[in-house]
């Protein structure tokens, strides 16, 4: 198996974070751990150098950040990223987030330094990892005019059926979560998207299928399982097929 998206360089796992990477490692080839700002960027390229060979890092600028930052640290973060762009598997997560009411500055900013990482990733070649809460339709016309990334992964993809199947008709990846699980929304996604065009994940600590507790990536089993009951397709399958794809998309 393979988390192909989740946070364990956030404080929430300080205290057990070594624990369940080396639980995690009996099971899984790799873990993809996202960064979204400075700090956790930083942060998750040390967890790579620490567990190297099973950790894997992404760095990213989350839309909620890059919409509130001044610009120093808005450059700051894009630089930090280009400094490190040969070390880490993708740029992510960037995007949009439209989940709730933003003043038209903030959602400004969002928009140009999402152009400006799409910018960067097309540059370097770089797969990209997209947040798009609420904002599904309106981003995949945007990566639309970079046709110079090589792949995109609409991580925890909550948008439309309709959305879904024009990211895929685009050689797009769409990656589920264990908030699958709750969702009628999300069973008619997993049904629409092909397994070719899937990916798993547990977006941890967020999303856990166990109220009270942070999400972990041994989760994504449920997720799995999730896709078995809905596309009627083994476990196994989906497991191997899934690993597959985020080892294509994350060149690992």
């Amino acid at each position: 198996m393979i988390d192909s998206h989740c946070h364990l360089n956030f404080v929430e796992f300080d205290k057990t974070r070594d624990s369940i990477i080396e639980e995690t490692r009996k099971e899984f080839k790799y873990v993809v751990d996202s960064g979204a700002s400075i700090e956790s960027n930083s942060k998750s390229l040390e967890l790579k150098k620490k567990y190297d060979g099973f950790l894997k890092t992404t760095m990213g600028y989350h839309p909620v950040y890059a919409g509130r930052n001044d610009e120093e640290t808005s450059n700051r973060t894009v630089q930090q990223i280009i400094d490190n762009i040969d070390d880490i598997e993708a740029i992510g997560e960037i995007g949009l987030d439209f989940s709730e009411d933003r003043p038209e500055d903030e959602l400004k900013r969002q928009h140009n330094r999402f152009h400006r990482l799409l910018e960067v990733a097309s540059e370097y070649d770089k797969p990209i990892v997209l947040h798009v809460r609420d904002a599904e339709k309106h981003a995949l016309d945007i990566v639309k005019k970079y046709p110079g990334i090589p792949d995109v992964i609409f991580h925890c993809f909550s948008g439309t059926k309709t959305t879904a199947v024009e990211a895929v008709d685009c050689g797009y990846y769409v990656s589920f979560a264990t908030n699958a699980l709750f969702s009628k929304k999300h069973k008619k996604n997993i049904k629409a998207v092909p397994l070719e065009n899937m990916l798993t994940e547990t977006d941890s600590p967020y999303l856990s299928p166990v109220k009270g507790e942070p999400n972990e990536p041994l989760n994504i089993k449920m997720t799995i399982e999730r896709i078995e009951r809905t596309k009627k397709i083994s476990f196994e399958e989906i497991e191997k097929e899934t690993e597959k794809n985020a080892i294509r998309v994350y060149n690992l």
